[in-house]
Parts: structure tokens; sequence; C-alpha cells
């Protein structure tokens, strides 16, 4: 389970893991804020993804926002506990700068991590297992990096271990870590997530998820 950051007890042995969440972009493609787009259970889709997180071994959670950032900390403030938000005012730059943003306020917040999960808040399968499974991979295969596998291509969530910390924070504004872990290919393990690679970025994509629910469309 996740704690807060005033809670010190920690598991013996279990690995000081942080989840950060981009989800900063202004969601151009959908012409609305997908973070906010309700996906089952009246939940929003960033709502879910977080939730997810906190129910797993990973110890914090922090959430960078930036387009509609204020949209979307109300709805998070109502309805989840125990995470921390922060606004990338530079969201625009693109996402190397929300993530080093993010890495930042975690490092000054829990000094001692040794890796994070990197997430997005656009994957509606995104489930607490597959955090699990990141972390048990990280415990046991002792690789660096391990990322979902989506069956064709390797994607996040992705773990990466605090090695890669000054590569991340060093990360050109428009850049991802997927560079990283392309240049890493043998420190790197993987999980099975092979609906990963389903995320709601256009209303197309949202109505064929609606229609595989069988939810009604708002």
């Amino acid at each position: 389970m996740t704690k807060s950051w005033e809670n010190d007890e920690v598991m013996e042995q279990q690995p000081n893991i942080a989840t950060l969440f981009l989800a900063a972009g202004a969601s151009r493609r959908m012409g609305q804020s997908k973070q906010l787009l309700k996906i089952k259970d009246n939940q929003t889709l960033i709502e879910h993804s977080i939730l997810a997180a906190k129910k797993s071994t990973s110890q914090y959670i922090t959430v960078v926002l930036g387009a509609n950032a204020l949209r979307i900390q109300k709805v998070l403030s109502r309805q989840i506990t125990g995470i921390n938000m922060v606004i990338n005012k530079n969201w625009e730059k693109g996402m190397g700068s929300t993530l080093s943003v993010g890495l930042q306020h975690l490092l000054e917040q829990a000094p001692n991590l040794d890796a994070i999960i990197i997430s997005v808040s656009d994957q509606p399968y995104l489930s607490t297992t597959i955090f699990d499974q990141l972390i048990e991979q990280y415990t046991l295969t002792q690789k660096p990096i391990i990322c979902a596998d989506y069956g064709h291509k390797l994607g996040v969530p992705a773990l990466l271990d605090k090695q890669f910390f000054p590569k991340l924070l060093a990360l050109q504004a428009d850049e991802g870590a997927r560079g990283i872990i392309r240049s890493n290919r043998t420190l790197v393990a993987s999980i099975p997530f092979p609906k990963g690679a389903i995320d709601l970025d256009t209303p197309q994509a949202y109505q064929a998820y609606l229609e595989d629910q069988q939810l009604p469309k708002d």
C-alpha cells in the first residue's frame, strides 16, 4: 500500500519505490482532458490509474500536472488522499520537462529512493497487478530497468533504478525515457501487459473502449 510522506514505516527489505504519473499533456487529439474521461464505476481515467498504484507495493505516488491542472487537481483532491501533486509550468516543452519536474520533487521528499515507476494516465487496463509485477521483477532479476511488454514493443509503466536518475534529470525537454531504455537494452527485463498498447488518446479510441466495456457514453 502507498504511504504518505509523513509515515516512515516501510516493510523490511522492500525496495523503496515511487510511482511517477505524467499527466501534464493537453490531450489535443482527444479534444478534452483525457485524464477526466469516465471509464468505469464512475471513475475518471486518472483516478483509476492512481488507485491501481495506491494498492500496489509502491511507497510513494507523485502526479505531475500541467494543462488542465486545476480541474484535475480538484477531482483528485476530492477523491484520493495520500498522493502528492506538482504542477509543471513548462509542460508545453514536452515529456522530458514533466519527468524531470516530477523526479526532482520526489527526490526532495524521498531522497533514498531505489527506483521509480514511470506511468501515464491514459491506459484504461492499468492494474495493481502490473505495478506489483514490475516491482517483483526488479527484486527477482536485479535488472535496473523493468518495462511493460505490449507484445510488439516495450512501454510504460516502466521501472528505472536510481542509477538512471541523473540521466532522467538531464533529459531534453521533448525527450522521454525511451532513449535510455533503448540504449541499455541488455539491462532490461519485462512483464507482460498486452493491453498496455490500448490508450485513450482520441475520441475513436475512447468510443471503442466504451463499446468494448458496454458502458454508456456521456
